[in-house]
């Protein structure tokens, strides 16, 4: 099987969205060849039980950084204290026409990003310590329906069949091969995407978000690796189903980094000291030290 068929539906393989976003970062882009093309038919054609109806009047969160301060002065003019608020209804939305890149849109296209809690929000903003930001309280003013992105969030699609398919086990069936590209599929949502990262890494999930888009779906749903573990978050295509209706200045307190080894510690060649040139002059508890 060479490409994906979305007749039978079957992915090719289970890493068929990695050989996806690789063609669509480096490769073809806006004229997708017949493999891109099939990959994103077989993606909606096994998309099932993953609809979800988030109703009008529900309410989401969505942060910006900075405040408002207002100045007050007596009578005479003297500075009598200031008030802190947060950003107004139009500054909590992206700008119509120059929307700036995101996971789910490209620039200029505006997709509006919440929340389902005050953390996850603040912390998708990537403030520090000391940090002002404005929270906004949001209602839905239509039901959206939605797309649930979250249930492969923190697994891997290499363990279980897939493990043992490639160290020679048996052919991986049409269900788990769909396991694995799904899998793949909702991490890349909720991967985090630093400032210092080349825009193409957005390109498959705007990619995706597009077709979602052209599908019928309203928004879609998926974890957030910030903020609180119950935290979610939702990118809503059209901002104005979704009204502003209070907004809060916030001051970060802490931030909890964890960081954990992604590679090999490399090490540094030790002279012999039975070489030529007689090995290092530096006494034993100089070197400890690192002097």
């Amino acid at each position: 099987m060479e490409l994906d068929d979305p007749a039978i539906p079957e992915f090719a393989s289970w890493r068929s969205y990695a050989d996806f976003a690789e063609r669509v970062r480096h490769g073809n882009r806006y004229i997708w060849s017949g493999a891109i093309q099939a990959f994103l038919d077989t993606v909606v054609a096994t998309i099932t039980q993953r609809d979800q109806v988030l109703q009008a009047g529900r309410h989401f969160f969505r942060a910006q950084r900075g405040v408002v301060y207002e100045d007050h002065h007596d009578a005479d003019g003297n500075w009598t204290g200031e008030s802190i608020y947060g950003h107004g209804p139009a500054r909590m939305k992206p700008l119509p026409r120059r929307a700036r890149e995101g996971r789910a849109n490209p620039a200029g296209i505006p997709v509006l990003y919440l929340g389902s809690t005050v953390d996850t929000v603040v912390s998708e903003v990537r403030p520090w310590v000391g940090a002002d930001v404005s929270v906004a309280r949001c209602r839905l003013l239509r039901d959206l329906r939605t797309l649930d992105l979250s249930l492969g969030h923190g697994q891997s699609s290499f363990a279980g069949p897939v493990f043992s398919h490639v160290m020679g086990g048996p052919p991986l069936s049409a269900a788990e091969k769909k396991t694995a590209v799904w899998t793949d599929i909702d991490n890349a949502f909720s991967r985090p995407v630093t400032v210092s990262d080349d825009a193409a890494d957005y390109v498959p999930t705007q990619i995706l978000a597009e077709l979602f888009r052209a599908g019928g779906y309203d928004a879609i749903a998926y974890k957030s690796h910030f903020g609180d573990a119950e935290g979610y978050n939702i990118a809503v295509f059209d901002p104005a189903a979704v009204d502003v209706v209070t907004c809060a200045p916030y001051r970060v307190e802490t931030i909890k980094v964890e960081a954990v080894s992604i590679g090999e510690d490399w090490f540094t060649p030790q002279p012999d000291a039975n070489s030529a040139g007689g090995g290092d002059d530096r006494d034993e508890d100089s070197a400890a030290v690192g002097e």
